[in-house]
């Protein structure tokens, strides 16, 4: 009885895995990706040829911003993607308990939208290759801010 307790407490199907999607618009060929690090979930829209990454966008934090205390530039210089800070963080910033099923893609000739739970939380201007987030409160290292 006791090894069946144990095995279903620590069977490895039950750890949570980092979000990982990725979508080819059968239009115009370009391919999104969406990417859960440690802290945030960050959307990049890859070059034509898909050898690197055209533009990226900001779109949430896995952890709250108000938890951490880091310092940006520090972890810029190291060449590291920062998690959101406090300074750039909002009542949309932290999404508890994000699952891959909670995030869709809505490809449009001139942008893509990323909804969280059928709420807009990403806006990527294909034009401007600039991105609008829900989850950041000003304009900076993140991107720039979706205002509602």
């Amino acid at each position: 009885m006791f090894l069946s307790f144990f095995t279903s407490v620590f069977n490895s199907d039950t750890v949570n895995e980092n979000i990982f999607i990725s979508y080819t618009d059968p239009k115009s060929n370009r391919t999104i990706m969406i990417e859960e690090d440690d802290c945030s979930v960050w959307c990049h829209l890859l070059q034509k040829d898909k050898e690197g990454i055209d533009f990226d966008g900001f779109l949430c934090s896995v952890i709250d911003p108000k938890l951490l205390d880091v310092n940006i530039d520090d972890i810029l210089e190291l060449g590291n993607t920062p998690p959101l800070s406090k300074a750039f963080s909002n009542k949309h910033s932290y999404v508890k308990n994000l699952r891959k099923k909670d995030i869709k893609i809505y490809w449009e000739e001139d942008q893509i939208t990323i909804t969280i739970r059928k709420e807009t939380y990403l806006v990527m201007n294909l034009k401007e290759k600039t991105s609008y987030s829900k989850a950041i409160s000003k304009d900076g290292p993140y991107g720039k801010s979706l205002q509602d």
